[in-house]
């Protein structure tokens, strides 16, 4: 499996931890140049919509920002002629299989179609048995109850099909890169599963290059920001705490036998 790792330039801490987890897979990759959010021409209407993107978002220029960073890989991906890719974002720890996982989940996938290694949900994150298969690990691929319900672009295999028509419909952009079930219900892509037990987790040690997303939302969040941007020792190691017990509760799922609020596959 080849893989695609989005890391901002400027970010050198987060390329040097991605180095690190990368040591322990034999898998072939490329570290693609994030697009900055500094440097964003918004006033494009062709290229994002920030009226829309406001309504999504708390940091409408650097949610946009992620999106083309990840449309960046896409084109790479359909360039090279990849049936599949893994896609990874810089935060990223990886289970030692994951080149394995990757490939096993790939045999899987068919037309346009995404799966998940990672995801957040608010709630436990609801399962089907129906149609679930066995990959790599004591692993599942299993489709999510609600297609709305897991969201995360941290770590995530796709098809050249799903990259072609996922390029035409996230321009002008106008939502976050990470809404999979959005895509699915848009027609962008045929079929999202989810791979669980969660495999790839977020480091908790890295503020959110979106905003004050690790701290949460509210205003609240957005007043110590500033603050939390100096990254003084004892707050630092706070945070670090406060994070990874946010995402514990946002990556539990549980497996279910009940009805399809919408069912994310045209495939079945």
């Amino acid at each position: 499996m080849y893989a695609y790792i989005i890391n901002l330039d400027r970010s050198q801490d987060r390329r040097a931890h991605m180095v690190a987890e990368l040591k322990k897979t034999d898998m072939l990759h490329e570290f693609v140049s994030a697009v900055d959010g500094r440097n964003l021409d918004t006033s494009d209407p062709t290229l994002v919509s920030l009226e829309e993107m406001s309504t999504r978002s708390k940091f409408p220029v650097n949610s946009a920002a992620s999106v083309l960073s990840h449309i960046q890989c896409y084109e790479r991906m359909i360039a090279a002629e990849r049936d599949a890719a893994l896609v990874l974002e810089d935060d990223a720890i990886l289970p030692a299989d994951i080149n394995c996982l990757a490939d096993s989940v790939a045999t899987q996938l068919t037309g346009a179609e995404v799966a998940l290694l990672s995801f957040n949900s608010g709630e436990p994150l609801k399962i089907s048995r129906e149609g679930a298969v066995d990959v790599v690990g004591d692993r599942m691929l299993a489709l999510p109850i609600d297609a709305l319900q897991p969201a995360s672009a941290a770590a995530y295999v796709i098809t050249r099909e799903a990259c072609e028509r996922l390029i035409k419909f996230l321009l002008p952009i106008r939502t976050n890169a990470d809404q999979f079930g959005l895509f699915y219900q848009e027609g962008a892509i045929d079929r999202l599963r989810c791979v669980v037990p969660l495999s790839v987790q977020n480091s908790a040690k890295f503020l959110s290059t979106q905003g004050s997303y690790s701290l949460g939302n509210g205003l609240k969040a957005r007043l110590l920001w500033p603050i939390v941007k100096l990254e003084l020792p004892l707050l630092h190691q706070i945070l670090v705490h406060r994070r990874q017990r946010i995402q514990n509760q946002w990556s539990q799922w549980e497996m279910v036998d009940m009805p399809f609020i919408e069912r994310p596959s045209r495939f079945d």
